[in-house]
């Protein structure tokens, strides 16, 4: 038995996220067909995450297991040559049996785009959030200074009935690059939707429409109504463990 490990991108803006949907086109749907045909056999792929609709990723870890030997280095020319242009293979490796790409990943890196201006680029216009407002980026600064370490951020998840919703944020940034307002997120797990509700809450504190007392209800238990647009967020890179970078 062989573990398959898979690092791929997509452009989420045609998928209805990662995980599988009845008639609904997602990246995990699209990749497990690739393989199956690729196989000749029912491929069960696991990821690092879900997605939302339209969220893209700049680096993506997946893996499967088979018994099958396929030599590595012809896999990825396979796959890429019959996977459809918005989704790639960037890299595959064999990994020991117990890798889960669930839950063996030590941490996840979100970034969040914005675009406070008044002109178009229609090569950026699918990655960012373009907003005809000028932001207060030092404020934007202080709010995202609140979300660092522990916290319980129900109020900024999807679904109340979260197990556990106390998440560490390891990182939560704001800096302009060139022209552009990144929001860097990052920690181990997330809840649903929590990454765009957090951007959500920087951008209109940004725009004078939220107070920093209003972010600190938020982490308090209230419910967070504001949801930055999933266009605007990519997840931008996967942290593996050292043993396994190492290896």
């Amino acid at each position: 038995m062989h573990n398959y490990c898979l690092m791929l991108s997509f452009v989420g803006t045609n998928f209805h996220g990662w995980q599988v949907q009845p008639n609904l086109r997602t990246v995990q749907g699209v990749l497990s067909d690739a393989l199956g045909t690729l196989f000749g056999e029912k491929i069960k792929l696991i990821g690092c995450c879900r997605t939302d609709a339209g969220v893209h990723a700049k680096e993506y870890i997946a893996n499967f297991k088979s018994s099958k030997t396929f030599p590595l280095e012809n896999l990825l020319k396979a796959l890429n040559a019959v996977l459809p242009e918005d989704v790639g293979v960037k890299k595959v490796w064999f990994e020991d049996l117990s890798f889960n790409a669930r839950y063996s990943v030590s941490g996840k890196l979100y970034v969040y785009r914005v675009f406070p201006s008044h002109t178009r680029d229609p090569f950026l216009e699918p990655f960012l959030w373009r907003i005809p407002y000028n932001l207060n980026k030092e404020i934007m600064k202080k709010g995202a200074e609140l979300f660092l370490g522990n916290h319980n951020f129900l109020g900024f998840a999807k679904l109340e009935e979260e197990d556990n919703p106390f998440v560490e944020l390891e990182e939560c940034s704001v800096e302009e690059v060139d022209g552009i307002i990144e929001i860097r997120v990052r920690a181990r797990r997330f809840l649903r939707y929590m990454v765009r509700r957090i951007a959500g809450c920087l951008i209109y504190l940004g725009m004078g429409k939220l107070t920093i007392s209003d972010i600190k209800e938020f982490l308090n238990g209230k419910r967070c109504p504001y949801t930055a647009k999933a266009k605007g967020l990519t997840l931008e890179k996967v942290f593996l463990p050292k043993s396994l970078t190492d290896a």
